[in-house]
């Protein structure tokens, strides 16, 4: 199965090399991926197939491949639920490779979600900000 970053605007992501950040303007959720996450990320949104993203990184970890494997698929299950990957099957791959990790071998891949910023992230950025812009919010907006 291939995948590739959600086709809505409301759905936004950096890879920063050893850590992608992700955001999700309507539930105002932002998501980190650190270590194999995010190579696995790197590897979904270039259109690597699972399995070649599980051969690839795996060996780049200290975990079980079993286990690893096991945990990729949940991973990748998280980033469907919340709806910031989408099955792509006739995505075309582009030439990816994971990067081994600079402080050693990888865990095992997590998806850490973050909801601390919810109100900024869910404002909207023509309505209900001060003059001054975002992150000020006027606080007659809604009224």
């Amino acid at each position: 199965m291939r995948y590739r970053l959600s086709s809505s605007p409301n759905v936004s992501a950096r890879s920063f090399g050893d850590e992608v950040v992700a955001a999700h303007f309507v539930n105002g959720v932002y998501y980190s991926l650190l270590g194999s996450a995010a190579q696995i990320w790197d590897g979904l949104v270039a259109g690597v197939a699972v399995e070649t993203i599980i051969a690839r990184v795996s060996p780049l970890s200290n975990a079980d491949p079993a286990e690893f494997a096991a945990a990729t698929k949940r991973l990748i299950e998280a980033l469907v639920a919340e709806q910031l990957i989408e099955p792509a099957p006739d995505a075309e791959a582009t030439a990816w490779q994971p990067v081994p990790g600079a402080d050693g071998p990888y865990g095992v891949p997590a998806l850490e979600r973050f909801t601390d910023m919810e109100d900024l992230l869910q404002l909207d950025p023509v309505h209900d900000v001060e003059e001054m812009g975002w992150p000020h919010v006027n606080p007659t907006a809604g009224s």
